[in-house]
């Protein structure tokens, strides 16, 4: 049994992030951050390559895909105009020089290439403390700062050279509120001498299948993720995701 893409299919918000970006998915593409991968193999097609700055993480999730994947560092180890698209999905909040990495970003894509990048937001939040109440500090989820407001990521992103084409919003504050209790029950189901640093959720094959009850309690808890998302939609509650597709410029005549 894929546990990964088990889980990934009952997850609310994987599938939003899918159903964003399965249709702007390009014909040579990078995605920088491997994680669990199981999002990745709902979307990738043509050339694909993964990257991600731990060596166990990208072995993994070469293996799981069948696709190439480096590892490397906010430089990134490809030549200039390399990738029609780079993907970004929840991974620049977990870099220390993210401006470096977006200017990286910008430097390997062709002409007019494009950026799809998610991110969490930042700022004064409820759903961040409530995180930090149960011990999900950002550390804990291999985070060098609590996200980014819509007016930092956009600045950011001008200031590396893309163009912004389209900016949405998603997941609620219930939906946080249920995944932040999901992901603490996580963090005890793994023993502290068990956890991975810096990551949540399980990554690797090993730890998947460490955790088949995982999956129990994912499919219990995937109506009321359902019920949450569908309450978020009808509620004037913040959204807590920043889903952003930008270009990188066209060559210039002459």
């Amino acid at each position: 049994m894929d546990l990964r893409g088990e889980i990934t299919r009952r997850s609310v918000k994987k599938l939003r992030k899918y159903r964003l970006v399965k249709d702007r998915v390009g014909e040579r593409n990078l995605e920088l951050g491997c994680a669990a991968a199981g999002l990745s193999r709902m979307l990738a097609r043509g050339f694909w390559v993964g990257m991600d700055f731990d060596l166990s993480t990208v072995r993994d999730y070469s293996r799981y895909l069948g696709r190439p994947a480096a590892v490397g560092s906010e430089n990134l180890p490809f030549r200039h105009g390399s990738f029609t698209t780079v993907l970004m999905l929840d991974f620049l909040e977990h870099v220390e020089e993210d401006l470096l990495l977006l200017k990286e970003a910008r430097r390997v894509l062709v002409p007019g290439g494009s950026l799809l990048l998610s991110v969490p937001r930042g700022g004064n939040l409820l759903i961040i403390k409530i995180r930090n109440l149960l011990g999900l500090k950002k550390e804990v989820y291999g985070h060098r700062r609590e996200g980014y407001t819509r007016e930092e990521l956009l600045s950011m992103l001008e200031e590396a050279g893309f163009a912004v084409e389209e900016v949405k919003e998603h997941s609620g504050f219930l939906l946080e509120l249920l995944e932040a209790l999901q992901n603490f029950v996580y963090f005890r189901l793994r023993g502290r001498k068990k956890r991975r640093a810096g990551s949540i959720s399980p990554v690797e094959e090993g730890e998947f299948r460490s955790m088949k009850k995982l999956l129990f309690l994912q499919k219990l808890a995937y109506p009321f993720f359902k019920l949450a998302d569908f309450l978020d939609g009808v509620l004037p509650t913040s959204k807590h995701v920043i889903f952003v597709q930008a270009r990188s410029p066209k060559r210039t005549p002459g």
